[in-house]
């Protein structure tokens, strides 16, 4: 199942700069392995905002959960700000031809 995620970084007071750096290392070797394993189908950072966009493709929503609290290594310093199971649109598309019916 697809996901769309917005994370927003929030350690202000939490740690030093140098020390997000530090944990932000760790995540972008988690993001490549999650990329390669298909789990993330894009990642982005949003230019001039402490925020990221992803794609995930979990099997379902705990394993999605599972990953956001428990696995990120910036786990601790991210808010989720907006997390969107996605529907293929082809099959939303079908679904309006046939009315909704069987």
């Amino acid at each position: 199942m697809l996901f769309y995620v917005q994370m927003k970084w929030m350690h202000e007071g939490r740690i030093t700069l140098d020390e997000l750096w530090e944990v932000e290392a760790e995540e972008a070797l988690h993001a490549q392995e999650t990329l390669d394993s298909g789990f993330c189908v894009g990642i982005w950072k949003v230019a001039a905002q402490k925020r990221v966009i992803a794609i995930i493709d979990s099997p379902d929503a705990e394993e999605l959960d599972r990953t956001a609290l428990g696995r990120l290594p910036m786990r601790e310093y991210l808010e989720f700000e907006e997390v969107w199971p996605l529907r293929d649109y082809l099959g939303f598309a079908d679904d309006v031809i046939k009315k909704y019916k069987v």
